[in-house]
């Protein structure tokens, strides 16, 4: 199973940014940089932490900058090849091939994980995996910041679709059609279990409650969730530009302890 996954993601690898819309792309305010300046504390320096599915290492050099030991993992070796080349030079960086169902080397040995946008797997079993092992990964007290794709925010982009087309003139029922196939165009929405199926794989996506919930479920307590919002700009999709100044498309940001 783990090779078939790592495939997929190994062929994204090399075009990481044109395929995932990133929280850490330009014009996006992202909670978890505040956090680590406000919740983390003033010690991050004698602090170690982990990046749980790291990718491309994007967010590696700014955790490189705050921590004392940063360690990368990721079961895409593509990925982790380009982590690399982005960290060149950090003494502080260790980066690993590893499968985050599995952490059992890591644990209680980190103050801080994050993880963004990195549990994706779509059954069940495998996302309660992930988040058992983020919150034994951490020492007691620590603290769990992620991101997490929202399954609500494909439901809003049908409401902002549907709304449009009843203002050019669609009756409910038409603009309601129409906002149906543009919602599934190119993808197929398993609604009840917050599965987006993409031409090449399947990915888990949160509604609300069931994050909480899961998040409970591993172990995590004081769980504050919070809105990462992605301006209308950085879509590639010109449809979504007739919503600007409406409330944006969002993922979810997670602060959680063990």
């Amino acid at each position: 199973m783990m090779d078939k996954e790592a495939k997929v993601w190994n062929r994204s690898a090399k075009k990481y940014f044109e395929d995932v819309v990133s929280p850490f792309a330009e014009g996006v305010k992202n909670p978890i940089f505040w956090y680590l300046d406000n919740k983390i504390g003033a010690n991050t320096k004698e602090m170690k932490v982990i990046d749980i599915g790291c990718g491309i290492g994007n967010f590696l050099p700014t955790l490189a900058g705050k921590f004392s030991t940063v360690v990368g993992i990721d079961f895409s070796p593509k990925m982790i090849e380009f982590a690399g080349e982005r960290v060149r030079g950090l003494s502080n960086v260790q980066l690993h091939v590893r499968d985050a169902r599995d952490l059992n080397e890591f644990h209680g040995q980190f103050d801080v994980a994050v993880s963004v946008n990195s549990v994706l797997l779509p059954k069940i079993v495998d996302v309660e995996k992930i988040l058992g092992e983020a919150y034994l990964v951490l020492k007691e007290g620590g603290t769990l910041l992620a991101v997490f794709p929202a399954m609500e925010s494909f439901l809003y982009r049908a409401l902002l679709m549907q709304e449009k087309g009843m203002e050019e003139g669609d009756s409910e029922e038409v603009a309601l059609e129409k906002a149906k196939k543009d919602l599934r165009e190119g993808l197929q929405c398993d609604f009840e279990a917050g599965i987006i199926q993409y031409p090449d794989c399947k990915q888990k996506n949160y509604y609300l409650f069931e994050l909480k919930y899961r998040l409970w479920k591993a172990g995590f307590t004081n769980i504050k969730v919070r809105k990462v919002h992605y301006p209308w700009e950085v879509y590639e999709d010109e449809t979504l530009l007739a919503f600007h100044g409406k409330e944006k498309l969002w993922d979810w940001f997670v602060y959680a302890r063990r």
